[in-house]
């Protein structure tokens, strides 16, 4: 069973010679078939923490071992076998085809001469088909979309046939919808190749959807380890990410704005668990208004019959949508 594990890991980097901490005391451990997000603000060693288990710069105390090796102990052939690597800033060699690029996982068991066994070519065929590459593998790297591109990337990384796969912000550049589909593909890969996938990541909301463990880190040189549902339930998510204007929701698991509530509203609604009801109240939060029964403003919100009606004093008005409604509520405080 593939097993990570860091024992009082100190991370950061050095300056005029001197250690600068970015993390300290760190004892994580991931087991086979996870896929871990890591989060945190800014400047809290996410990618420090990424690099560091890669071995891409050393470690400033502490000891990391992948299936009871210590990682910095062993050659880095052998290193390469264990832990496979995929960087915000990778580069595509410029004239390799997508399976040219994938093959080169390979290259810690296929000696100097370079040249790949039926087993190799195997392991090359089932990564491109996890990572949906059929049909792509003689074009160049250069011609795909960032999304393809990344794919074929992670697919290398399969291909070096690794008991830990790191990435380093993978969904960075990526459109919405590409970005929701490289989480939900690593998700599929570590559940059905039992690999340990770690990821960096500031795409929060989605990674507490796809991710079987959270590693929060804050400023403070901690690091809280959890389930993303644990994270929601103790409030640890809201401790790390608390900000002046924003604010986590707990029911819905994600950030809202904090906005300047400067004017009242009284409501009456047909259905108060319904979409028109909440979609209205998101819109009154947008504009200014909330909510309060003492108001002398009066909306009534009719599912059945798709209407806001607006009241004050003697005055009544309806409205046929969101915006109609909102337009009608403001010409009552010009």
């Amino acid at each position: 069973m593939s097993h990570l594990q860091l024992q009082n890991v100190s991370i950061g980097y050095f300056s005029r010679k001197q250690p600068i901490f970015v993390q300290s005391g760190l004892n994580l451990s991931a087991r086979e078939g996870e896929l871990i997000a890591l989060i945190g603000p800014n400047g809290c060693g996410k990618s420090t923490l990424i690099r560091s288990i890669a071995c891409l710069q050393p470690l400033l105390s502490g000891t990391i071992f992948i299936d009871n090796k210590n990682i910095r102990q062993i050659p880095t052939r052998q290193r390469a076998t264990l832990i496979s690597v995929v960087l915000t800033d990778n580069q595509p060699p410029a004239s390799f085809t997508v399976r040219e690029l994938i093959s080169i996982g390979r290259d810690p068991y296929t000696g100097w001469l370079g040249k790949l066994t039926d087993e190799d070519q195997e392991l090359v065929d089932r990564s491109i088909d996890m990572t949906n590459l059929k049909g792509f593998e003689q074009r160049n790297v250069n011609e795909l979309s960032d999304g393809e591109r990344q794919r074929a990337f992670i697919a290398r990384a399969l291909a070096q046939d690794t008991s830990v796969i790191l990435l380093d912000e993978p969904t960075s550049h990526l459109d919405l919808s590409n970005r929701i589909r490289i989480l939900l593909l690593l998700q599929k890969l570590a559940r059905d190749t039992k690999k340990i996938i770690l990821l960096s990541t500031h795409e929060i909301e989605t990674a507490m959807q796809v991710a079987d463990k959270i590693w929060l880190l804050d400023k403070s040189h901690r690091v809280i380890m959890g389930t993303p549902e644990d994270m929601v339930l103790t409030g640890k998510i809201d401790d790390v990410f608390k900000n002046p204007s924003y604010e986590f929701d707990k029911e819905y698991g994600s950030f809202v704005v904090k906005k300047l509530l400067d004017k009242t509203i009284a409501t009456r609604v047909s259905r108060p668990d319904g979409l028109m009801a909440r979609w209205t109240t998101k819109a009154l939060s947008r504009k200014g208004f909330r909510i309060d029964n003492q108001s002398p403003v009066e909306l009534t919100i009719d599912d059945v019959s798709r209407l806001w009606t607006i009241r004050k004093d003697n005055l009544t008005m309806t409205a046929h949508s969101i915006d109609d409604m909102l337009q009608k509520l403001s010409s009552l405080y010009e």
